[in-house]
């Protein structure tokens, strides 16, 4: 209970994945939990002692589970699964809502540019859309706009386990899109006043850097400081998300870190000490409001928000604290942040820095290499450096949390990320830093700011040259549900086996955990043939039973306009009957490649193609 935020974070996250994948009340999980405790507890009558008996380890769940907490998670729990109930039932109203839209709104996002249209995010009564408006009618943030359009409710996955574009628009709370027919602007600037002035430092900043750096480097140094990659080519956005390098355009932690130190160090002397650290929490909340509170900037920003105010109150910094905090802030602003790849990856790698990087570090420090020349080097790299063993470690213990995520998303392995990411530590901070000073330099002086875009474009070229290092990434299956969980409690209870075996010191519970290990060993030791031969028959069951014959499978596949089969015969054969195609969307690399990687296809025995139309397999013959 020395960290309650923690348990309520527990509760809230489980109320809302009840929710979301079994669409039932937490209630009935409850009482099967009561059951399952009933069972488990009528086990104490017994008083004969077994190694392996629930009786005899049941003690240490009590330890984690007493009634207060318990009670805890229960009660947020229910909060949640009730706050996502609530929600749901609000997009499932305007899902069913006329399709013919005649209503008064607020444009609440500045134009993303299209070929033939612009759009905004408009909010009305409380609910944002996506608003597609033809360019002669031309909208500025804040505008109040009278609009007379066509409703469009958001698909839903076309393919079982493919993008669900209704799901993620949740995430970024859009209740659907609206094509205007007619629009009229009634009346300018009708945001929050506060929100107006951040939206035009935020464009003016912008428009600074496309002043200042030339097209290429303007538009990454804008991903970079601001997070906004709409200018961003996509070609360069594959470039750094195969190489590992997409947080970079992401604002992140390490951005409030330097907005920290630079707002400390400089008005320390003028203020003092706790009156500079309230002075960076007000720069901060600023720079949350320009940013746009993306889930990155969101637990980055009250994260470092949470760090100064300790300092101020005279209060310990505790991070698990602090990323609990912000994981409840932004998941009872949306619930539906929950999946979001963007959540998922900035807190998950977040976690796997705060959890695992210490014991990352010492097992780097503790290596042992017994050639006598990499030895020495290694040492040497050891004692003059710490932070390049504090940056490999920070690396791997990010990746060791996000790489199933990144795996189930995409498909891809990429085996040189210590590479990539360790160059770009090397130049992303002069870059950040440099950003920052460029952005105070050019609001007083275009011509200044200029000569200093111009220092800034070296790294910046440099961070697109580690971009296309991209070797050594692969295709893989998408893993199941399940294999993703096993990896996580095999990394664990790695972790956990490696603290008790290499720390000196320990509390009593680990003592009689590392004591019950050892006694186990013991036990199994005359069963050891046994347990190997065991193990190999269950192995080479798996085997044949992967081999045997299994019933014909045919799958329809969604490519849009165009037809694609699959068929997988009892045989494991694998025929692709047409590809899809389209002028403009890649079809077999979006669409039926992740398709075939769902279901455990690697390569394909048979293709066969019934004509050359474009719709059925786009070709350069089918283009000619």
């Amino acid at each position: 209970m020395n960290r309650p935020i923690i348990i309520i974070v527990i509760g809230y996250i489980i109320g809302i994945i009840w929710g979301l994948y079994l669409k039932s009340s937490i209630v009935f999980l409850y009482i099967i939990l009561y059951l399952i405790y009933i069972i488990i507890h009528s086990q104490y009558k017994k008083r004969k002692f077994k190694i392996l008996s629930i009786k005899r380890y049941f003690r240490y769940i009590k330890l984690f589970f007493k009634i207060h907490i318990i009670f805890i998670i229960i009660f947020s729990s229910f909060i949640s699964n009730t706050i996502l109930k609530c929600t749901n039932k609000k997009y499932l109203e305007s899902y069913h809502q006329s399709k013919e839209i005649d209503s008064i709104g607020i444009v609440t996002s500045n134009k993303k540019e299209g070929e033939y249209s612009d759009r905004y995010i408009i909010e009305i009564h409380n609910k944002n859309y996506y608003l597609y408006v033809d360019k002669r009618n031309p909208l500025e943030y804040g505008d109040k706009v009278k609009i007379k359009g066509e409703y469009q409710e958001p698909q839903s996955a076309r393919n079982e386990g493919g993008f669900d574009y209704k799901e993620y628009l949740k995430t970024l709370k859009i209740y659907g899109t609206i094509y205007v027919e007619n629009i009229e602007i009634i009346e300018k600037n009708q945001r929050n006043p506060f929100m107006l002035l951040s939206n035009k430092i935020f464009l003016k900043i912008k428009q600074n850097m496309e002043i200042t750096f030339n097209k290429k480097t303007s538009a990454l140094m804008i991903g970079v400081m601001l997070g906004d990659t709409t200018d961003i080519s996509e070609k360069t956005k594959k470039e750094f998300s195969e190489s590992n390098l997409s947080h970079v355009l992401a604002v992140s932690g390490m951005h409030i870190s330097y907005i920290i130190y630079l707002a400390t160090n400089s008005t320390q002397k003028a203020f003092g000490k706790r009156k500079s650290k309230v002075i960076a929490i007000i720069v901060l909340i600023i720079y949350m409001f320009i940013t746009g509170f993306s889930v990155s900037i969101v637990r980055a920003g009250i994260m470092g928000i949470l760090n100064c105010l300790s300092f101020v109150v005279y209060r310990k910094n505790n991070t698990l604290n602090n990323i609990a905090i912000a994981t409840l802030i932004t998941l009872m602003i949306n619930p539906y942040s929950i999946i979001s790849l963007s959540f998922l990856l900035s807190y998950g790698g977040t976690i796997g820095i705060i959890l695992f990087g210490p014991t990352i570090e010492k097992m780097l420090k503790n290596i042992k290499i017994k050639n006598r020349k990499w030895k020495y080097v290694f040492l040497k790299i050891q004692r003059k450096s710490e932070n390049i063993i504090n940056i490999i470690a920070v690396t791997i213990s990010a990746q060791i949390v996000i790489a199933p995520i990144l795996v189930f998303n995409f498909n891809t392995i990429g085996l040189f990320f210590l590479v990539t990411n360790f160059l770009q530590s090397l130049i992303i901070g002069m870059i950040v830093m440099g950003g920052f000073i460029q952005i105070l330099i050019s609001f007083i002086s275009i011509k200044i700011g200029i000569l200093v875009a111009k220092v800034l474009q070296v790294p910046l070229y440099g961070l697109i040259f580690i971009s296309k290092i991209n070797l050594g990434n692969f295709k893989v299956i998408t893993p199941n549900f399940y294999q993703i969980i096993l990896y996580y409690i095999l990394f664990i209870i790695f972790m956990q086996w490696y603290r008790l075996f290499s720390t000196k010191s320990l509390n009593s519970t680990q003592m009689r955990i590392r004591n019950t290990i050892f006694l186990i060993k013991y036990k199994l030791k005359p069963y050891k043939k046994r347990i190997l031969a065991t193990i190999m028959l269950i192995m080479i069951i798996f085997t044949i039973s992967g081999k045997l014959p299994k019933e014909l499978k045919v799958y329809f596949i969604d490519v849009g306009q165009g037809d694609s089969t699959l068929i997988i015969t009892p045989n494991r054969k694998t025929i692709l009957i047409d590809g899809g195609g389209s002028e403009n969307y890649d079809v077999g690399k979006n669409a039926l490649l992740p398709y075939l990687l769902d279901r455990n296809v690697k390569e394909l025995d048979y293709v066969m193609i019934t004509h050359f139309d474009q719709d059925h397999v786009r070709t350069e013959y089918s283009q000619s």
